[in-house]
């Protein structure tokens, strides 16, 4: 065990045994069991509302080069990255994470609440994110007629983003931050996806290289008769006329 390990264990059990502490949970790459060598200890700590300034500062001053701990009173925890705020960008945070001190019966549910797309945001938010992707995808393809290379590229670059912010979203999930796509796909399986995961993994690795035409407009097709079957072919019908030119485009 090593020095970083015995100090986070030490803040573990110094918070297990303290009547202000309300729960703690193990975040970032060792709380999705993501970690490596390089990895660090994110941790969240979450007090009584009643809970001096003084214990606050006592768990923020426990931050250090290998640790970094957030702390939270209950109220300001159930606010932290709710749908509509301006923290929305960190839910995926919460996604796998390991609860180490649980104190309180909300906690495993608010944890939930936040890790997932609210059932009743689903719909408009894969509507949209349908729409982005297509766009994306329309705009590298008349990039690559125009031998905008570059452009072609970007473009490119940013439906596939899109289109995996939309795959993450059928199922419920927020995508994950960039550098775990690879092994939140792999991990932790989406129920729904069109495509074999590797093969996918490799469509859109190969799209990232090289902004292929063919492979953009397979997965494009691919993903409008999975967006059908889902009900969402008014999204699609939507694009129909001066651009559907690009799923036939040889170049």
């Amino acid at each position: 065990m090593n020095n970083s390990e015995l100090e986070f264990n030490s803040i573990v059990n110094e918070a297990e045994n303290d009547s202000n502490v309300l729960g703690m949970i193990l975040i970032g790459s060792r709380g999705k069991g993501f970690e490596n060598e390089h990895s660090d200890y994110d941790a969240i700590i979450i007090l009584k509302n009643e809970a001096s300034e003084e214990t606050k500062q006592k768990y923020k001053n426990k931050k250090s080069v290998a640790i970094d701990l957030n702390v939270y009173s209950l109220t300001d925890f159930k606010k932290y990255a709710a749908w509509d705020s301006s923290e929305a960008w960190d839910r995926y945070t919460f996604a796998h994470v390991k609860i180490l001190i649980n104190k309180t019966e909300d906690l495993e549910k608010i944890i939930k609440d936040k890790s997932y797309i609210p059932e009743d945001k689903q719909k408009q938010f894969i509507e949209w994110w349908i729409d982005g992707y297509i766009n994306g995808v329309f705009r590298s393809i008349k990039a690559l007629r125009n031998k905008n290379e570059l452009g072609a590229h970007l473009e490119a670059t940013n439906s596939i983003l899109d289109l995996l912010t939309l795959v993450f979203g059928i199922n419920g999930r927020h995508r994950p931050f960039l550098g775990y796509t690879e092994k939140e796909l792999i991990n932790y399986p989406l129920e729904k996806l069109p495509w074999e995961v590797n093969d996918f993994i490799k469509m859109i690795s190969l799209v990232l290289k090289t902004s292929d035409l063919k492979t953009q407009q397979t997965i494009l097709k691919d993903t409008e008769d999975w967006c059908r079957e889902l009900g969402y072919g008014h999204v699609i019908d939507a694009w129909e006329g001066k651009d559907k030119w690009a799923i036939d485009l040889v170049v």
